[in-house]
């Protein structure tokens, strides 16, 4: 059974499920470049022997499938909220569940878990404190968790661009990483967090949301009325606005 962030999380992503999901964002998360800057910053932290490794909201799993194929051994286990994500991996030797990551309970631990993109899906503190504990319940005593968030690192600019996707109905809740994910890491129970590298930015525009979300006219000014003053994370243009993340790379244990 899925909780209610997860069931609305489905219904606005309708539109970007499965195969589809490559092209989001010009594609910036099937990009070659932005993977293989990840898997270059992450490869000196992790150990030589053979990994089980576990993707959370994984979608199709590219950047996890990326993972195993540098590494050339290990073990690839997918879990997403979707199944028409999951159905677009075709890697018979990739295991795949459909699971809400506020249900997990694999009864398994992993030596390597890891999230893109994903923990600002759990719009609130609570909700991402919680997840980040179940992810915890899945990670070996000497395992990691590699986590590259969509971050603001200025607060207030984090709160004015979590404040548009919530109030917009038609592309639902957030609650984007910023300077307090560190507190958040240790009050879910990490003794360890510390940023390894940087991802490219992302940059999102009115047209891009509409490509996703299918937003109308009056949804976009009403996101330019929240943009009350330009920062270098949130522009009003004249035809819209330009939304932009940081995109770095957190390790963290336990």
């Amino acid at each position: 059974m899925f909780s209610s962030i997860a069931k609305k999380n489905l219904e606005k992503d309708s539109r970007v499920l499965g195969k589809a999901w490559e092209g989001t964002y010009g594609g910036y998360f099937s990009d070659k470049k932005n993977i293989q800057n990840f898997l270059e910053r992450i490869i000196p932290f992790l150990p030589e022997y053979p990994l089980d490794i576990l993707y959370v909201a994984s979608a199709s799993g590219i950047l996890g499938e990326a993972i195993i194929r540098y590494l050339g051994k290990g073990n690839l286990t997918l879990v997403d909220i979707s199944q028409k994500h999951l159905n677009a991996n075709n890697n018979p030797n990739t295991k795949k569940i459909c699971c809400d990551l506020l249900n997990l309970d694999l009864r398994k631990k992993f030596d390597l878990v890891v999230m893109r993109s994903s923990l600002d899906y759990f719009p609130t503190r609570e909700s991402q404190v919680k997840v980040l504990k179940i992810i915890k319940d899945h990670i070996k005593k000497n395992g990691l968790f590699i986590n590259q968030p969509a971050y603001v690192s200025n607060m207030k600019d984090r709160d004015i661009i979590s404040h548009i996707y919530t109030s917009v109905e038609k592309i639902g809740d957030r609650l984007f990483q910023s300077e307090d994910l560190e507190g958040i890491y240790i009050e879910a129970g990490y003794k360890q967090f510390k940023k390894i590298g940087e991802g490219e930015k992302l940059i999102i525009t009115q047209e891009d949301h509409i490509k996703r979300y299918n937003l109308g006219e009056d949804d976009i000014a009403y996101i330019q009325s929240i943009i009350t003053q330009n920062s270098s994370y949130a522009e009003k243009t004249e035809d819209g606005y330009i939304l932009r993340f940081d995109f770095p790379i957190f390790l963290a244990n336990i």
